[in-house]
């Protein structure tokens, strides 16, 4: 059974074993809690393998020490499990910083310009290696 949350500017659905977010629209730093609560309460209760967050259609307006700050909650969110961010060429600094954030934690993640990119990574790695 899909499970699905949606509301004004953002969407977090989980397919098989990748939770996905959506963000849309102008996007502050104080828009973050909803959309916050709602990830960690999918990241609680459901089996999480990886996660995908596409971006492409937001515009961020955050200051640098927002982001900065931002990276860093997304990292501990995030560290232990793959993570996929699918941005514009616009967006790459922003993306940077937050996989900078989730490497130095240990973990994996990668900056993508298509969610099927960032589906392909994530199912190779989700996907055990079968040998024959």
């Amino acid at each position: 059974m899909a499970q699905a949350y949606s509301m004004e500017g953002f969407e977090i659905r989980i397919d098989g074993h990748v939770l996905e977010m959506r963000t849309e629209g102008t996007r502050t730093s104080d828009m973050g809690r909803d959309p916050g609560r709602s990830f960690q309460s999918f990241m609680a209760n459901s089996d999480i393998g990886g996660i995908l967050f596409d971006v492409r259609g937001a515009q961020y307006e955050f200051t640098d020490f927002e982001w900065d700050e931002r990276a860093r909650l997304l990292a501990r969110l995030c560290h232990h499990v793959p993570t996929a961010i699918v941005c514009r060429p616009d967006q790459t600094s922003q993306t940077t910083r937050i996989i900078e954030q989730i490497e130095t934690r240990g973990g994996l993640a990668l900056a993508c310009r298509s969610r099927q990119a960032a589906r392909v990574w994530l199912d190779a790695i989700l996907t055990p290696n079968v040998k024959d």
